[in-house]
């Protein structure tokens, strides 16, 4: 895709990228009101978080590169294909992720501090979420499109799913592969400095 055709796309989902991030936000307000007014239910969802997520201290910095990039690109496709059923995965994604973040912007702020929190998150967050922004953007745009198919519209869905599946491979992945190598190899090295 050259930029011509980058910048029409991203105009294209215009509505859709500010829907998702207005989502977004309104999750991590919940989340952090949820964790002050429910402590006990926030501890058990981190311990499960933990769990799912848990990577062993032994593992290098590539492997958990690999690990990262593997289910932030996966998970991201995902939300981008299961769009097509009324844009309804999608929505539920950018919640979920909003969702925890705001949980542990609240625990995280509390035990240690603020500082801490945007160092952890923002090196490779300022990559990581507007891509999952507009994952979610795109994937809202295929559920309308859909629909559009069951009344017609079969080379519209045609077009608009090329369209998606490169923007996803050619832009997405690429600065997902980036905000991983951040979060495995620079991420923790501020972390260790503060």
């Amino acid at each position: 895709m050259n930029i011509s055709e980058i910048k029409q796309y991203l105009k294209s989902l215009k509505y859709y990228i500010l829907l998702s991030s207005f989502i977004f936000l309104f999750a991590i307000l919940s989340g952090y009101i949820f964790a002050c007014n429910f402590p006990e239910e926030t501890q058990q969802i981190i311990a499960e978080l933990k769990e799912f997520f848990s990577v062993s201290e032994n593992e290098t910095s590539f492997q958990m590169f690999l690990f990262i990039f593997e289910n932030n690109a996966i998970k991201l496709f995902t939300v981008v294909l299961l769009g097509i059923f009324a844009g309804l995965i999608p929505l539920l994604s950018v919640w979920a992720n909003g969702m925890i973040l705001g949980i542990f912007a609240q625990i995280i702020s509390q035990e240690l501090s603020w500082t801490f929190l945007m160092v952890g998150i923002l090196p490779h967050g300022i990559i990581e979420i507007p891509v999952l922004i507009v994952s979610a953007a795109i994937g809202m745009k295929m559920g309308k499109i859909a629909i559009w198919r069951i009344f017609g519209g079969e080379k519209i869905f045609r077009k608009e799913f090329t369209k998606a599946i490169k923007f996803y491979i050619f832009i997405l992945v690429p600065l997902l592969f980036i905000a991983a190598l951040i979060e495995a190899y620079i991420t923790p090295v501020l972390l260790k400095s503060i």
